[in-house]
């Protein structure tokens, strides 16, 4: 098991990791919607909502099969089947993701010609085909890394990928016609497919070199290939079903707008702004809470397996969920006073403003479902949780049907955050039955409350006497406006209590 500092230096190293990859993220699609239009980011979003599916069928369980067995293995003492563990991931991951590529690539002139309705698709989904071996494999070593406390090298991989991902497809946006929508995703598509295949050549080599500290056992082990079989298959079967139906819902939405009124390039570009633009920035600080839900959920695995007592592991919750939610409420609050800033200085689109400022609140259920997911898969409860997440898809799919055509866009907003208000329900519900109940309704919900709202309002009133905005340009003063807020915030807790030092907590 870690230490507490090792799990605090490696919950800090993949923050730091997915913040850089968060805000690259955000900003190259920021670029992207500005060198090709919100119409093709609509259509490119529709070709990786299919082609997730074929990700989720190659690879899905694959990460947390391999985190969770070597884990285990490595918290128990039995070092000596960590390899013949990873040979066993990486056989299933080989035999899936190849069969699953060949299909993918078969029947992509349905799934872009009949599914999707547009035959500009077609090259692309073929071309996307390739990476699905790739990605699997690719997991499975980014699982065991995690398992054997060496996050650090996983996270250095994905920081080389997305570098690859954005130089590459920069350099080929800019030799191809950005009027030709077909060229333009052809080029997203090929360069995203290069990059897995690189990250994945890169991690293999440095399994191969970190694998040798431990010893190989002699004798086969049936059970590793049984409980890693135990852990990837339910969740993989639960994931395609649940992204077979986020597909359909993603085919539905931009069908639901034209039965609206919209036509098909007003469809898509509505589309494209809150799934393709808004969504990135709501989910940008989530880099926080994914990093300590992915570390969460091998240490919490490691304890369970450990033997230890269910009094600390409520205790270990407890922290992370309050946690969660002090950080969640900070984030809505701080993203839905500048979101008009935000909107403007991104993207150079209103209508990217309105929907930050409609949709900020739902950033507090989001987060507060996402670390319980993660807590959850930790205390082997991954079942229930992929469960969770298939009745929320097939209620999304629903809401797409009826809302979407009588609504519009405000249709697929308001589909959001009922589907995201029963996930979270679910999920925190059955870790309370498994734990107990883990929130302090004063020091995580009120107060995080009062301190943002109070945090908010000082710096707006600072920006509206000054006038800074004349002076400085509106980039900057956005900057310095959340930093003033996030410290602000972190001032408030503390005098008001809702976050303890470590010594307060220690003599409590």
């Amino acid at each position: 098991m870690r230490t507490t500092q090792q799990f605090i230096k490696d919950g800090l190293l993949l923050t730091a990791t997915m913040l850089i990859l968060r805000t690259a993220g955000v900003f190259f699609s920021a670029r992207l919607s500005i060198l090709a239009g919100s119409a093709v980011m609509g259509l490119y979003t529709q070709i990786m909502s299919v082609y997730s599916f074929a990700v989720t069928a190659a690879s899905a369980g694959v990460n947390l099969g391999a985190l969770r067995l070597t884990s285990e293995c490595y918290g128990s003492g039995r070092e000596d089947e960590i390899r013949t563990g990873v040979r066993q991931c990486m056989s299933y991951c080989l035999k899936v993701g190849i069969a699953i590529s060949l299909i993918f690539f078969t029947v992509s002139p349905f799934l872009g010609g009949v599914l999707l309705g547009d035959t500009r698709t077609i090259a692309s989904l073929r071309a996307l085909s390739v990476a699905l071996p790739f990605i699997a494999v690719s997991n499975a070593f980014h699982g065991y890394f995690n398992g054997v406390n060496r996050i650090y090298k996983s996270a250095a991989v994905n920081l080389i990928e997305q570098f690859v991902r954005i130089t590459m497809t920069l350099t080929a946006l800019s030799l191809v016609n950005t009027a030709d929508t077909e060229s333009v995703c052809l080029a997203l598509v090929g360069c995203n497919a290069f990059s897995e295949a690189f990250s994945c050549f890169i991690l293999l080599i440095l399994y191969i070199i970190d694998s040798r500290r431990f010893p190989t056992s002699v004798k086969v082990s049936p059970h590793l290939k049984k409980r890693f079989i135990g852990i990837t298959v339910p969740v993989a079967f639960s994931s395609m079903i649940r992204s077979g139906l986020t597909t359909a819902e993603h085919i539905l939405i931009p069908i639901g707008l034209r039965s609206f009124g919209a036509d098909n390039q007003s469809a898509l570009s509505q589309y494209g702004i809150v799934s393709g633009m808004v969504m990135p920035i709501l989910l940008y600080p989530m880099a926080l809470l994914s990093a300590f839900a992915s570390v969460t959920i091998s240490e919490l695995s490691a304890r369970a397996s450990a033997g230890e007592s269910r009094k600390k592991i409520s205790e270990t919750v407890s922290k992370g969920i309050g946690l969660a939610l002090i950080y969640g409420i900070g984030c809505a609050s701080i993203i839905r006073f500048f979101a008009e800033a935000l909107g403007v200085s991104i993207y150079g689109n209103n209508q990217v403003s309105g929907f930050l400022r409609i949709m900020a609140p739902l950033i507090i259920l989001m987060y507060l479902d996402h670390i319980a997911d993660g807590m959850l898969k930790g205390l082997d409860k991954q079942n229930y949780v992929m469960k969770v997440n298939i009745i929320d898809a097939a209620l999304s799919v629903v809401f797409a049907v009826i809302l979407i055509p009588r609504f519009g866009i405000y249709g697929f907003v308001a589909s959001i955050y009922i589907c995201e208000f029963l996930n979270c329900a679910c999920s925190f519900g059955m870790l309370m039955y498994t734990v107990g109940f883990p929130i302090n309704i004063i020091n995580n919900l009120a107060l995080p409350t009062f301190c943002s709202i109070i945090a908010v309002w000082v710096v707006s009133v600072i920006t509206s006497v000054t006038d800074i905005g004349i002076i400085i340009p509106e980039a900057y003063v956005t900057i310095g406006g959340i930093v003033c807020c996030v410290l602000l915030y972190y001032i408030l807790l503390r005098i008001t209590g809702a976050i303890k030092s470590p010594e307060r907590h220690k003599s409590q």
